[in-house]
Parts: structure tokens; C-alpha cells; sequence
């Protein structure tokens, strides 16, 4: 049996929570909606958070809370979800691409003071699970949203992500480090952001919350989530002990720290088709890191953010999740130690 890149890891008692949710008289959002949104808060440590039902809607939200009119510009890495653009274009906002580092594939933050429009504002999309350092991202002058559906768990120094922005966004889909099925985790770092946060949400539709069936998943696997990236940690360890015997590099936390743990992402030496052909002969499932990025749906204008595509030519995720058993990960240590 083949091993994914992602793996939506739902236990019994994962399941016991939403089956009573399912017995209850609530289908909309309720009395689960609101034990995940105080649960969300105390674990990612923020003043105030809601959970809406799609990241798309969270991005919106966080634009809308901002106080960003028409016209405005804000910078994303072309590394960032594609959504991004649909969502800029909607509340017809212009946008900047930020290029990324050639070494460790993060957004070059030193280049923003050089982007033209100048922007007012920075999505700070953490790809690769890789967050930058608080004093830099402060040093922009720019209100920031942080996005770190990627990165959660990850810290810089004493800084976890999180911590780099008024505003933040945790997706909840498929795949991630804590998933309710589909939705968004949007949060409010200070007092201030978060009453900010509250005046919107009272104005949003009823419709845009966060279900009780999704959050009931969500706070399943809020109770589990050290003991998820602790396991993470551990498969991250061997995994990257066996890609140092290749030529090919593992992307990883720089200064002192560590990513958040939601995928094994290397850059290659070599080329893609080939080192996919060989994992998958072998049964270990891969992806493109940056498939469905903004770069990568063809959005940055041609010419633009050199590194960026660079990386989507050569940057492959392998599997990190924790239903990896003993054989899964003996069988991905012997694909990632002998790549060509």
C-alpha cells in the first residue's frame, strides 16, 4: 500500500466526538463551534478567534478587518495559495509578489522595501512550514496578516507562529496539522485586533460559520496536537538523517528553531519526474510543493520572482504525518537515502 503525501488522521475517539455531535438537535453552528473556538484560542494563544468555513472567507475577513479600501496594495509570496489573487480581486485590491530565498525557499522579506506599488499591507503565507523572525517582519512597517496553515508549531528564537501579525489565519482542510474537515481558523493576536475582529464577525452571515459537525472534528484533534507534532518531530529526525547521504536538500528551519512539521519538503538536485517515478515505484506518494501556488497557476507575471519558480521546478513534498507506522517509515528513510 502506497504511503500519501497527506493523511487526515481521524481516530475512534476523534470519532466518538462528532458522532455526538451527530445525535444532538444542532446541525449549524452551536454549542461545538463555540468549545473549538475557545479551545483554538488558549492552544494557538490568541485574544479572539472565530472559525468560519473556508480559508478563502478567513483571508476576506482579515482584508475586511484591516480597514483596507479599493486601490490598496498588499504583498504575498508567490508561493502563497492561489486563492489569494480571487480574494484580492473581490474587494478589488492590487497586489506585489515577494520572491522567495533560493536556500530556503522562504519569502525574501529583505526585498519588500524595493517592491513597487509600495504595498500597505503583507499576507504572510509560511510555505513550507519555514516562519521568519519577528524583528525583520516588524521592521517592514506593514500590517500583517500571518498565515500559518503550514506552520503551526513552528518558532523562531522565542517567536511562534502566529506571533508575526495583527491578524492570523489557520486553514482547517484536508491534510493539515489539525483539520475539521474544511474551514478556517481566523484569530486576533491583541486587544485591540481582536475587538476589531469581534465588530466584524457580528456584521458576517450566519452561513459563513464554522458548522458544529466540522468543529466537533476540530476540537477531537486540538486535544491531540502536541502528541501529533511530537510524532512529526521524531519521523522529521530519521527522515532527514537518511536524505544527508544524497545530494538533494532538505528545506528547513533556519536560526534557532523549528518548522511546523506538516511535510518533508526537499529540494532537488535533480529532476522531478524522475525522483517522483522512482518514490512512487516504491510505493511513497510525493507532490509538487508549489502545484497550486501562485506561481505555479501561472498568476506572477512572467519575468517576476526568478527563485519562485526556480523552486516549483524543484521542490517535492514527501509524506510527514502520523499514521506513518514502523514499515512506512523504514520504507520512506530507504527511498529518501537512495534518490537519484
Amino acid at each position: 500500500m502506497s504511503v500519501p503525501v497527506f493523511c487526515s488522521y481521524i481516530r475512534r475517539k476523534d470519532m466518538d466526538t462528532v458522532l455526538n455531535c451527530l445525535v444532538t438537535d444542532s446541525v449549524g453552528p452551536g454549542e461545538y463551534l463555540e468549545r473549538f473556538q475557545k479551545s483554538a484560542r488558549e492552544a494557538v494563544g490568541f485574544d479572539y478567534g472565530l472559525a468560519v468555513r473556508s480559508p478563502y472567507i478567513a483571508l476576506g475577513m482579515a482584508l475586511d478587518a484591516l480597514g483596507l479600501v479599493e486601490g490598496d496594495i498588499v504583498a504575498v509570496p508567490a508561493t502563497a495559495p492561489a486563492y489569494y489573487a480571487s480574494v484580492l480581486a473581490s474587494r478589488r485590491l492590487g497586489c506585489v509578489f515577494i520572491d522567495s530565498e533560493s536556500e530556503t525557499g522562504m519569502a525574501d522579506l529583505g526585498s519588500v522595501a524595493s517592491l513597487e506599488p509600495r504595498p500597505k499591507a503583507l499576507v504572510l503565507h509560511e510555505a513550507l512550514g519555514l516562519m521568519h523572525e519577528s524583528e525583520l517582519v516588524a521592521s517592514l512597517g506593514l500590517q500583517v496578516i500571518e498565515d500559518l496553515s503550514l506552520s503551526l508549531g513552528a518558532y523562531v528564537g522565542e517567536t511562534r507562529a502566529g506571533a508575526n501579525g495583527q491578524l492570523a489565519i489557520l486553514g482547517l482542510e484536508h491534510g493539515g496539522l489539525v483539520t475539521a474537515g474544511g474551514g478556517a481558523l481566523l484569530c486576533a493576536r491583541g486587544r485591540r485586533e481582536g475587538q476589531v475582529l469581534r465588530n466584524v464577525a457580528e456584521s458576517i452571515l450566519p452561513e459563513l460559520h464554522m458548522t458544529d459537525y466540522n468543529a466537533a472534528l476540530g476540537l477531537a484533534q486540538l486535544r491531540d496536537l502536541e502528541a501529533s507534532i511530537s510524532r512529526r518531530r521524531e519521523l522529521a529526525t530519521l527522515f532527514a538523517q537518511s536524505l544527508a547521504r544524497t545530494r538533494h536538500k532538505l528545506l528547513s528551519q533556519p536560526g534557532e528553531g523549528e518548522p511546523g512539521y506538516y511535510a518533508l519538503p526537499v529540494a532537488l538536485a535533480s529532476g522531478m519526474k524522475d525522483v517522483r517515478a522512482y518514490a512512487k515505484k516504491r510505493e511513497i506518494e510525493t507532490e509538487p510543493a508549489f502545484e497550486g501556488s501562485m506561481v505555479g497557476s501561472g498568476l506572477v507575471p512572467e519575468g517576476k520572482c526568478p527563485n519562485a519558480r526556480s523552486l516549483l521546478m524543484r521542490c517535492l513534498l514527501f509524506p510527514l504525518h502520523q499514521r506513518i507506522g514502523v514499515s512506512g517509515a523504514t520504507k520512506i528513510s530507504k527511498v529518501l537515502a537512495t534518490l537519484p
